[in-house]
């Protein structure tokens, strides 16, 4: 899974950065460009701990809110994913969805929060997503 990840990351990075070179795609009137980050985050660790809700909202509170201020969604999911010995593992868990400015500091910050998170919480990875979109505000 590790890494399938990783490509899925390297193909994100290069498809930002091939838009980025060619100037992105501009957005409609009425709508700006923003970066779309979704980070999946398991619930699970390899000692079979769950970080249950409490634990969830502290990140959240401590780690997150504090770096994107403006905003987020946070989703419930269950998902599954092949572990580095190979296993098949299927696990609740939170996918944290965060709408940005493009800037040079917002992957950095990206890399902090899920840094963190598999710190804290003794995680083997968190799945990153980014792309850019166009958002309205009405």
């Amino acid at each position: 899974m590790r890494t399938s990840m990783l490509i899925c990351l390297a193909l994100a990075v290069i498809s930002a950065a091939a838009c980025s070179a060619t100037g992105a795609p501009s957005c409609p009137d009425e709508t700006d460009r923003f970066v779309k980050y979704q980070l999946f985050m398991g619930r699970s660790n390899q000692d079979g701990e769950v970080v249950d809700d409490a634990a969830w909202d502290a990140f959240l509170e401590d780690t997150v809110t504090p770096r994107f201020p403006d905003g987020l969604t946070v989703l419930d999911a269950r998902g599954q994913w092949r572990n580095s010995e190979g296993l098949v593992l299927k696990e609740h868990s939170k996918l944290l969805v965060i709408l940005a400015p493009p800037s040079d500091d917002g992957m950095g910050l990206i890399d902090e929060i899920s840094d963190e998170y598999e710190r804290r919480f003794n995680q083997e990875s968190v799945l990153r997503v980014m792309y850019d979109v166009c958002v309205s505000f009405s």
